[in-house]
């Protein structure tokens, strides 16, 4: 497999995701658009589930890079709060900047704890200071997810200010010690 051919379809299907969505992520769009025939694409990837798969990598490490910018940003004075903050509009970020890679990487099963350990080590962030317990630290990542899918799929009344919304989540989150 050649790397630069690789990351080169890549680039397209994760064109293809997000213009014709998760659902219709198929070899032979990916194969139109790349100019080549679906066996070409079969040179470079085992299956669509390899694609697949590799897309999902592909979102870890633009989450894991925008964790990484946004904890770079930070003072080292920064309060807790601020810290709670990056990390939520670091993924609200990547789920609206690609609703349906943040699909992919949410919908289909568990893609293991290597990847999820990749995207904290890009950043530092300290996990263990900022939630007391992997229950806080899950509900917070819950509670954030669960705004940004609906978010995603226009599911809140109009009159809903959803930079609130996710301001009171920090805050909640923030006063948990």
């Amino acid at each position: 497999m050649s790397e630069p051919r690789v990351n080169e379809l890549l680039a397209i299907a994760l064109e293809v995701l997000e213009d014709e969505g998760l659902e219709n992520l198929g070899v032979g769009t990916i194969s139109r658009r790349a100019g080549i025939k679906p066996p070409s694409l079969y040179k470079q990837f085992a299956s669509k589930a390899d694609i697949e798969q590799q897309l999902a990598d592909v979102g870890f490490r633009l989450w894991a890079t925008q964790l990484a910018a946004a904890s770079a940003a930070l003072p080292a004075s920064a309060a807790r709060r601020d810290h709670v903050s990056a990390l939520a509009y670091a993924y609200r970020s990547l789920g609206r900047e690609h609703p349906q890679l943040f699909r992919l990487m949410n919908e289909r099963p568990f893609l293991g704890v290597q990847l999820i350990r990749a995207v904290g080590e890009a950043t530092t962030i300290d996990y263990g200071a900022l939630f007391p317990s992997l229950t806080a630290g899950m509900s917070f990542w819950a509670w954030g997810h669960g705004i940004l899918v609906l978010e995603i799929v226009g599911r809140f009344p109009p009159e809903i200010d959803l930079d609130v919304m996710w301001e009171t989540m920090i805050d909640a989150v923030s006063a948990v010690e």
